[in-house]
């Protein structure tokens, strides 16, 4: 027999070997060490339905593969419930665990972390419809972080993160030197009561230590309702994240660019629904673009206002507030909302480097009966081009004036104030911005119009709570 021969039956003898998926049943008894040696590709291990108090769970190491990944999945969809002092680890490539409800998990570290040390990290792996929720009231207590996550190019999806009362922030995404690119999307995340201090993030991506390295995360059609924990609803400390398509709802906090450069935050919807302290976007550090969002009802201001550009330090340390530069605030639309944007928050003897060379074009404003502008330190170098501001109210210490035409806003049917007529929100800006799509993702044109929305093209569906989080809880609604 050939070689050709020998190495075609060799291949075909792996093909079928490897096409053969065992199922691995687990209950919390099971040597779960013992397990993972004899897991390959392609099996899937079941957790027993039930309740699993004060667990310890360690899948290392986990070889699935793009073809053939490896499942951890419960039984039964949300019957599989840890509480306690849960630990859930896992590692390998290629791996999916889904399914899973993590309820009153306190007195730990991390609940589920994507690693299972410090080298053995998730790579190319999925944490699909899980649960994750505290409804009983406790204490602050113990620091504890609700999903931590390493390695690169993991997905995060269809989950719901709801009543955090415990100090730590819910999600974490670790960064180092090589970017994650991980990405989050169509999660539900809850109500988060006040904390009255920092370290209630729903959301952090990076470390002051790691905030110059790039991270190229994305989070998108995510829905966060009343996450009210803290300043930050979600604080980036990394470089070149993408968040898109989001909707925030009556959360008291603001999306901030807290560390980290070119960072791109494009057509999310803001809804502060007149809830104290609800916010919008921070600006903090060098590129960022403010393109496309909906802002509308805010009532915070400061670090809250709907777009809020910090006073920086000059040479200042890693975790201090790096000046503001070159950012692109454009095709905004901001309704009635106490302050619109508010500029150098933070100015003092060590705050002292005012906002520099930014961009803010082709923007609508209707603010009603709050003035527009707050100004601490008088922002130097900005280019202002094609803004428009809805007639009416004249307001004193004007930082700048828009172009006022009646804006012709309308509500949609999907909730949003819409304008009827393209023509009023015309504009020719000199400068080049390339937005080229609206927030629905529909093309611009050759003529650049104020605004977030392209009058006369379809509206994107926003994510919302019916369509966000696990579809097995989805499917149980209908």
């Amino acid at each position: 027999m050939t070689s050709n021969f020998f190495s075609a039956l060799v291949l075909s003898l792996f093909l079928i070997n490897t096409s053969i998926a065992e199922e691995h049943r687990v209950t919390p008894d099971t040597d779960v060490e013992q397990l993972c040696k004899k897991v390959v590709a392609g099996d899937s291990i079941v957790l027993a339905n039930g309740d699993w108090i004060d667990q310890e769970l360690e899948f290392d190491a986990l070889p699935g593969s793009a073809d053939a990944p490896i499942t951890i999945v419960a039984e039964t969809p949300g019957e599989v419930i840890f509480s306690g002092k849960t630990e859930f680890r896992f590692s390998g490539s290629h791996v999916v665990v889904s399914g899973i409800v993590f309820r009153d998990c306190l007195g730990v570290d991390n609940v589920v972390e994507m690693r299972t040390d410090s080298k053995s990290m998730a790579q190319d792996s999925r944490l699909t419809d899980c649960v994750f929720e505290q409804p009983t009231d406790v204490e602050s207590g113990k620091e504890t972080t609700w999903l931590a996550v390493y390695g690169s190019n993991n997905r995060i999806d269809h989950c719901y993160f709801s009543g955090k009362k415990t100090r730590g922030a819910t999600v974490v995404i670790w960064v180092d030197e090589e970017p994650e690119k991980h990405r989050v999307d169509h999660n539900f995340f809850g109500p988060r009561p006040k904390l009255g201090e920092n370290g209630g993030e729903t959301m952090r991506i990076g470390s002051s230590k790691e905030s110059e390295f790039v991270c190229q995360t994305v989070v998108e059609e995510n829905y966060f309702y009343q996450c009210d924990r803290e300043a930050e609803l979600i604080s980036n400390k990394s470089c070149e994240n993408i968040y898109r398509h989001n909707v925030m709802e009556e959360c008291s906090g603001a999306l901030t660019l807290r560390h980290g450069h070119r960072c791109l935050v494009d057509g999310n919807v803001f809804l502060g629904k007149e809830a104290s302290g609800t916010g919008g976007v921070r600006i903090i550090g060098e590129g960022h673009r403010v393109i496309n969002n909906y802002f509308e009802g805010l009532r915070g201001d400061k670090q809250r206002a709907a777009i809020s550009f910090m006073n920086g330090i000059p040479d200042g340390p890693l975790n201090g507030f790096a000046p503001v530069k070159n950012a692109i605030v454009a095709h905004n639309t901001l309704v009635d909302c106490k302050v619109t944007m508010e500029f150098g928050v933070g100015a003092g003897k060590k705050q002292s480097v005012a906002p520099a060379d930014c961009q803010i074009v082709n923007n609508v404003i209707s603010s009603g009966k709050w003035a527009p502008f707050r100004v601490h330190a008088e922002p130097t170098g900005f280019v202002w081009e094609g803004n428009r501001q809805q007639v009416g109210r004249d307001y004193e210490d004007q930082l700048i004036e828009f172009d006022r035409v009646a804006l012709g806003l309308r509500t949609a049917e999907d909730g949003l104030m819409r304008p009827v007529d393209a023509k009023v929100l015309e504009a020719k800006p000199v400068t080049q911005t390339d937005v080229e799509t609206d927030i629905d993702g529909e093309p611009r044109g050759e003529v650049a119009v104020a605004g977030c929305d392209q009058p006369g093209t379809p509206m994107r569906k926003f994510p919302s709570p019916a369509d966000t989080g696990p579809v097995w809880r989805q499917t149980a609604k209908q």
